[in-house]
Protein backbone atom coordinates (compact mmCIF):
# COMPACT_ATOMS: atom_id res chain seq x y z
CA UNK A 1 0.00 0.00 0.00
CA UNK A 2 1.14 3.34 -0.90
CA UNK A 3 1.52 5.99 1.94
CA UNK A 4 0.08 9.01 1.73
CA UNK A 5 2.48 11.09 2.52
CA UNK A 6 4.57 9.91 -0.93
CA UNK A 7 7.18 10.99 -2.26
CA UNK A 8 7.21 11.77 -6.20
CA UNK A 9 10.73 11.99 -7.47
CA UNK A 10 9.12 13.95 -10.63
CA UNK A 11 7.91 16.52 -8.33
CA UNK A 12 11.54 16.98 -6.80
CA UNK A 13 12.71 17.10 -10.52
CA UNK A 14 10.24 19.94 -11.42
CA UNK A 15 10.60 21.41 -8.47
CA UNK A 16 14.41 21.71 -9.15
CA UNK A 17 13.95 22.50 -12.55
CA UNK A 18 11.49 25.09 -12.04
CA UNK A 19 14.14 26.87 -9.58
CA UNK A 20 17.08 26.37 -12.24
CA UNK A 21 14.93 28.01 -14.65
CA UNK A 22 14.10 31.38 -12.39
CA UNK A 23 17.66 31.49 -11.27
CA UNK A 24 18.65 30.92 -14.95
CA UNK A 25 16.25 33.66 -16.55
CA UNK A 26 17.11 36.30 -13.99
CA UNK A 27 20.90 35.80 -14.47
CA UNK A 28 20.80 35.90 -17.71
CA UNK A 29 17.36 36.80 -19.36
CA UNK A 30 16.06 39.33 -16.74
CA UNK A 31 19.09 41.85 -16.24
CA UNK A 32 19.33 42.31 -20.17
CA UNK A 33 15.49 42.52 -20.36
CA UNK A 34 15.09 45.05 -17.58
CA UNK A 35 18.19 47.06 -19.27
CA UNK A 36 16.60 47.15 -22.25
CA UNK A 37 13.06 48.23 -21.47
CA UNK A 38 14.72 51.62 -19.24
CA UNK A 39 16.77 52.22 -22.71
CA UNK A 40 12.76 52.05 -23.99
CA UNK A 41 11.72 53.90 -21.63
CA UNK A 42 14.54 56.80 -21.62
CA UNK A 43 14.41 56.79 -25.26
CA UNK A 44 10.56 57.53 -25.11
CA UNK A 45 10.84 60.22 -22.55
CA UNK A 46 13.95 61.62 -24.87
CA UNK A 47 11.48 61.41 -27.74
CA UNK A 48 8.39 63.17 -25.88
CA UNK A 49 10.58 65.70 -24.36
CA UNK A 50 11.88 66.75 -28.04
CA UNK A 51 8.61 66.43 -29.68
CA UNK A 52 7.54 69.64 -26.58
CA UNK A 53 10.62 71.80 -27.39
CA UNK A 54 9.67 71.21 -31.12
CA UNK A 55 5.98 71.93 -30.62
CA UNK A 56 7.24 75.16 -28.59
CA UNK A 57 9.91 76.14 -31.06
CA UNK A 58 6.79 75.84 -34.00
CA UNK A 59 5.03 78.01 -31.42
CA UNK A 60 7.50 80.66 -31.19
CA UNK A 61 8.36 80.71 -35.06
CA UNK A 62 4.39 80.72 -35.25
CA UNK A 63 3.99 83.19 -32.90
CA UNK A 64 7.06 85.05 -34.73
CA UNK A 65 5.56 84.88 -38.39
CA UNK A 66 2.50 86.43 -36.69
CA UNK A 67 4.05 89.52 -35.69
CA UNK A 68 6.02 89.74 -39.00
CA UNK A 69 2.77 89.50 -41.03
CA UNK A 70 1.39 92.47 -38.41
CA UNK A 71 4.34 94.39 -39.10
CA UNK A 72 4.30 94.31 -43.20
CA UNK A 73 0.69 94.80 -43.22
CA UNK A 74 1.06 97.86 -41.05
CA UNK A 75 3.86 98.52 -43.29
CA UNK A 76 1.91 98.54 -46.60
CA UNK A 77 -0.56 99.94 -45.68
CA UNK A 78 1.68 102.83 -44.18
CA UNK A 79 3.42 103.27 -48.19
CA UNK A 80 -0.16 102.94 -49.76
CA UNK A 81 -0.98 105.97 -47.04
CA UNK A 82 1.63 107.95 -48.67
CA UNK A 83 1.24 106.99 -51.94
CA UNK A 84 -1.93 108.17 -52.08
CA UNK A 85 -0.80 111.62 -49.89
CA UNK A 86 1.98 111.94 -52.95
CA UNK A 87 -0.63 111.02 -55.21
CA UNK A 88 -2.98 113.94 -54.37
CA UNK A 89 -0.36 116.49 -53.75
CA UNK A 90 0.51 115.48 -57.27
CA UNK A 91 -2.31 115.97 -59.25
CA UNK A 92 -3.01 119.22 -56.97
CA UNK A 93 0.14 120.47 -58.26
CA UNK A 94 -0.54 118.98 -62.21
CA UNK A 95 -3.97 120.96 -61.48
CA UNK A 96 -2.76 124.34 -60.81
CA UNK A 97 -0.19 124.11 -63.67
CA UNK A 98 -2.65 123.06 -65.83
CA UNK A 99 -4.72 125.91 -64.77
CA UNK A 100 -1.89 128.22 -64.95
CA UNK A 101 -0.86 127.36 -68.37
CA UNK A 102 -4.67 127.36 -69.62
CA UNK A 103 -4.63 131.05 -68.19
CA UNK A 104 -1.18 131.71 -69.78
CA UNK A 105 -2.86 130.33 -73.42
CA UNK A 106 -5.60 132.44 -72.80
CA UNK A 107 -3.78 135.95 -72.19
CA UNK A 108 -2.25 135.22 -75.12
CA UNK A 109 -4.55 134.60 -77.32
CA UNK A 110 -6.41 137.80 -76.56
CA UNK A 111 -3.04 139.32 -77.03
CA UNK A 112 -2.80 138.15 -80.73
CA UNK A 113 -6.95 139.00 -80.95
CA UNK A 114 -6.38 142.42 -79.75
CA UNK A 115 -3.05 142.86 -82.21
CA UNK A 116 -4.96 141.13 -84.91
CA UNK A 117 -8.35 143.67 -84.51
CA UNK A 118 -5.49 146.86 -84.78
CA UNK A 119 -3.78 145.35 -87.57
CA UNK A 120 -7.40 144.65 -89.02
CA UNK A 121 -8.78 148.13 -88.60
CA UNK A 122 -5.45 149.89 -89.56
CA UNK A 123 -6.20 147.90 -92.61
CA UNK A 124 -9.73 149.39 -92.81
CA UNK A 125 -8.61 152.93 -91.92
CA UNK A 126 -5.75 152.64 -94.96
CA UNK A 127 -8.46 151.39 -97.24
CA UNK A 128 -10.99 154.30 -96.42
CA UNK A 129 -8.29 157.14 -96.76
CA UNK A 130 -7.53 155.30 -100.15
CA UNK A 131 -10.92 155.30 -100.89
CA UNK A 132 -11.48 158.51 -99.75
CA UNK A 133 -8.97 159.90 -102.18
CA UNK A 134 -10.27 158.02 -104.68
CA UNK A 135 -13.44 159.60 -104.26
CA UNK A 136 -12.26 162.65 -104.00
CA UNK A 137 -9.84 162.59 -107.13
CA UNK A 138 -13.10 161.13 -109.28
CA UNK A 139 -15.59 163.78 -107.58
CA UNK A 140 -12.79 166.76 -108.79
CA UNK A 141 -12.06 164.91 -112.73
CA UNK A 142 -16.02 165.30 -113.16
CA UNK A 143 -17.23 168.06 -111.63
CA UNK A 144 -20.66 166.61 -111.46
CA UNK A 145 -23.66 167.85 -110.24
CA UNK A 146 -25.48 166.58 -107.32
CA UNK A 147 -27.59 163.99 -109.24
CA UNK A 148 -23.90 162.70 -110.98
CA UNK A 149 -22.37 163.12 -107.13
CA UNK A 150 -25.39 160.13 -105.73
CA UNK A 151 -24.25 157.97 -108.56
CA UNK A 152 -20.49 158.22 -108.20
CA UNK A 153 -21.36 157.70 -104.16
CA UNK A 154 -23.36 154.38 -105.18
CA UNK A 155 -20.84 153.60 -107.51
CA UNK A 156 -18.43 154.11 -104.62
CA UNK A 157 -20.20 151.66 -102.16
CA UNK A 158 -20.16 149.04 -104.69
CA UNK A 159 -17.03 149.15 -105.46
CA UNK A 160 -16.18 149.13 -101.20
CA UNK A 161 -18.43 145.82 -101.37
CA UNK A 162 -16.30 144.26 -103.94
CA UNK A 163 -13.62 144.42 -101.91
CA UNK A 164 -14.18 142.97 -99.12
Amino acid sequence: MESPISFDLTLIAQIISFLLLVWLLSAKAWGPLMKMMEERRVNIETTLKNAKEERQQAEQIKHEYQEEMRKARQEAQEVIAKATKVSEVRASEILAASHEESEKIKKAALVEIERERDKAVAEVRAQVADLSVLVAEKIIRQKLDMKGQGELIEQFIQEVGEMQ
